[in-house]
């Protein structure tokens, strides 16, 4: 049997490759798939299935992609109610595949349609060696079940009672889930990226939560926040996302063009560092920064960026756009029209309007702050905020600047700050396009230059 685990970091992903002695499938693939099709390639075994533990909220898949260039058969549960080819898979029901067969398990929770999938190697015999868990069983914990509101109370308790199902699985299973450490479709999960059944029913606590009232009560309690793409992405994988090599390439557009861009509201991303977006920038632009926010770039762009309007990008290097285009279609923002040609340097030499972003230091930000001349947001998770924070503070995830911002809209400076700064250069660029408010700023170095200057936070 062959046996590959993929992890795509930032988003915090798992995806799969299983073969037997002729063909192989892929489980839960992303959207950029040539990697999927290298790797058949080196094992000389041709991709015929590709499978989808559920319809992901996180993610735009690439099964749909994966198998218009493989012609290999999408399996996933009947209850997907997927709208492009598929073979849809009932509760119980076993594929045969090659050397392997693989039972589907339907374990609702997380959303309605999870399944688990557990494989036999049938060169070794008959028991079953792994499961793909999706998101049910994550290591550590088990998918979060309130991404969609209006049912979240009877979807914890459809992933109890998945977990009691789990439970009659041998101990020697190995468990193999979509998500791990970095992944918003948990609150607790490991950095380990697979375990075994014996290992989770043991030490995961999601296994010991009783009765269920209790797990009920504890799933939907503190879960982090969830981001505005995890719906849309949902349905994206239910239809059916678009080709990527059917999307238009953006081309590159001048100042002038940029800017009416602007005016008529379309989006303008900024993708450079947080000091030079806020030395000068296109007035009204989002600040996201690629390399500043590294692998969480599409988890914020997936949050903050409206889906339905053209995106403009801004670049601190032509080599950049590869690498922001992928992390905007990932979550399902495909309109990628144009970016700026020549950069902020060419931008500037037209003569055009810019703004700017008053940036300051810890230092600078604690004076003025003990002499109650500025408010300070906070743009951290809870989690996060939870283990340390400045006294006296606002609490204010990062993207729920755009519901809170009318609170700060007095005459005191408001002062954005986060780990590092680049989240709060998010938060920052939020409140100057939506408030039109002048006097807001960046806090530099975020709360680690803080600790490191011997600042004091509380809990």
């Amino acid at each position: 049997m062959e046996f590959k685990q993929i992890f795509t970091p930032g988003l915090a992903i798992c995806s799969y490759i299983i073969g037997g002695k002729s063909a192989c499938i892929v489980v839960d693939p992303v959207r950029e798939v040539d990697q999927y099709l290298e790797i058949s390639k080196s094992i000389g075994l041709p991709i015929k299935g590709i499978i989808e533990t559920h319809l992901h909220a996180d993610f735009v898949s690439g099964h749909v992609e994966l198998a218009e260039k493989t012609g290999a058969v999408i399996y996933i549960s009947e209850k997907a109610k997927a709208e492009y080819a598929h073979y849809a898979v009932a509760d119980g029901e076993e594929i045969a595949f090659d050397t392997l067969r693989i039972k589907m398990m339907d374990t609702p929770g997380h959303t309605p349609d999870c399944g688990v999938f557990i494989v036999s190697d049938l060169e070794r015999g008959e028991e079953p060696v792994l499961a793909f868990t999706g998101d049910t069983l994550l290591i550590g914990d088990a998918g979060r079940p309130d991404l969609f509101p209006e049912i979240k109370k009877e979807l914890a308790s459809s992933l109890y009672k998945s977990l009691r199902r789990l439970e009659s699985l041998g101990d020697q299973i190995e468990v193999y889930p979509a998500h791990g450490a970095g992944s918003l479709c948990g609150k607790a999960l490991s950095s380990k990226l697979s375990s075994t059944m014996g290992t989770e029913k043991r030490y995961n606590h999601a296994f010991n939560i009783h009765p269920e009232e209790a797990f009920i009560e504890d799933f939907l309690e503190g879960m982090p926040e969830a981001p505005d793409h995890f719906s849309r992405c949902s349905e994206l994988n239910r239809k059916g996302p678009a080709i990527l090599s059917s999307l238009a390439k953006p081309a590159a557009c001048q100042p002038k063009e940029i800017m009416e861009h602007a005016k008529s509201g379309d989006i303008i991303v900024d993708t450079r560092d947080q000091l030079a977006f806020g030395g000068t920038h296109i007035p009204g632009a989002y600040g996201l920064s690629i390399n500043g926010l590294k692998g969480n770039f599409p988890l914020y762009a997936g949050w903050v960026l409206p889906p339905d309007k053209p995106l403009y990008l801004v670049l601190d290097s032509n080599g950049d756009r590869e690498a922001v285009q992928k992390g905007l279609q990932r979550v399902g923002l495909d309109r990628i029209e144009g970016y700026l040609g020549g950069g902020m340097a060419a931008y500037a030499e037209s003569g055009l309007i810019t703004a700017r972003l008053e940036s300051i230091s810890v230092m600078e930000m604690k004076e003025r702050f003990d002499k109650q001349e500025l408010l300070l947001v906070d743009t951290r998770l809870k989690s996060e905020w939870d283990v340390g924070h400045i006294q006296g503070s606002i609490h204010c995830p990062t993207a729920y600047v755009r519901k809170r911002y009318a609170e700060w809209m007095g005459d005191k400076p408001v002062a954005f700050i986060c780990s590092t700064g680049n989240r709060s250069l998010l938060a920052s660029s939020l409140m100057l396009k939506l408030s039109g408010k002048k006097n807001v700023i960046n806090v530099i170095g975020g709360i680690t230059a803080w600790k490191k200057a011997g600042f004091p936070v509380v809990k």
